[in-house]
């Protein structure tokens, strides 16, 4: 599960500097749509993107946190090989 959270925060990495290079750079190709249907409020896919890589690094830091969790709770693993002896 560390795994999986590890890929998310670099994705969402990723994301994050596409959306800061776009908002950065004023990058408008002209296809900017009302957030959640609302004709009043119109962001640019920058901030699209910028809310995108934030909501990854949120579910990264979830399954970080969850996965911590787990690891504390299980117990200890028993040693394979222990009490047995070869015989020959």
């Amino acid at each position: 599960m560390t795994r999986v959270a590890l890929v998310f925060a670099v994705l969402a990495a990723l994301v994050l500097a596409d959306g800061l290079f776009m908002v950065l750079s004023n990058y408008q190709p002209g296809d900017q749509d009302p957030l959640f249907g609302n004709p009043h409020f119109i962001m640019s896919d920058g901030m699209t993107t910028l809310i995108a890589g934030g909501m990854l690094s949120a579910v990264a830091a979830i399954m970080w946190l969850a996965a911590g969790s787990r690891e504390q709770r299980r117990p200890p693993a028993a040693r394979t090989g222990q009490g047995h002896q070869r015989r020959s």
